[in-house]
């Protein structure tokens, strides 16, 4: 019997646990860090406010968790798929991962907010987040994109204008679906439109062949 009450009381946990860093993404993502209060957070995930610091000791720590738990996705999706190999063949190889990891971006907008707030602004957590998430992403994609620019793609940019352009149009146009919409009337959450923005913010990249 203590063993079956155990396993309830860690599977309780790892439940409020993820309660807590969805509602957390979502207060974060609407509030910002300094307008989000754990108050707010612990009220969305249903969760008393005092059991908040059980699982994350700060709000600080709580918003670090946020970004771990969501951001490392794109990371997989690109350790993955990009091998030593692909790069044999880079517009090939480009054309067949860079579409996915942009839909990353508008698969989580939230995220995709919450990081284009953090980019935009110097603070602690702007650095954070260029270090552990920015920086790893870059020395991922960095190669291919070299390897671009030496096959003579990326319309004559440098390899750093034309991911950092690429990555830009990515976080404002998927951080800000509802926005779009309300100023143009786009389904911006509809399928086709997703494709269409990603197959236009490849195209200075990629012109079709």
């Amino acid at each position: 019997m203590p063993r079956e009450a155990s396993a309830k009381a860690r599977y309780d946990g790892q439940e409020n646990r993820r309660l807590v860093l969805e509602a957390a993404l979502q207060v974060f993502s609407d509030l910002g860090f300094a307008g989000a209060s754990t108050r707010v957070i612990a009220a969305a995930a249903g969760i008393e406010q005092g059991h908040l610091a059980y699982y994350f000791p700060s709000k600080l720590a709580l918003w670090q968790q946020v970004i771990e738990a969501f951001a490392r996705d794109g990371e997989a999706y690109l350790a993955e798929h990009l091998t030593d190999q692909a790069l044999a063949d880079p517009a090939a190889t480009a054309r067949a991962i860079l579409p996915g990891y942009l839909r990353s971006f508008a698969a989580n907008p939230r995220l995709t907010r919450l990081m284009l707030q953090e980019f935009s602004v110097l603070s602690p957590r702007h650095d954070w987040v260029v270090e552990h998430i920015g920086k790893p992403v870059w020395q991922r994609l960095s190669p291919l994109f070299r390897a671009l620019a030496a096959g003579g793609h990326l319309g004559s940019a440098q390899p750093e204008i034309a991911y950092f352009s690429l990555i830009g149009a990515a976080l404002i146009t998927f951080g800000n679906p509802e926005l779009v919409q309300a100023l143009t009337g786009a389904d911006t959450h509809g399928e086709a439109w997703i494709d269409q923005a990603i197959a236009h913010m490849l195209r200075p990249i990629l012109p079709p062949s």
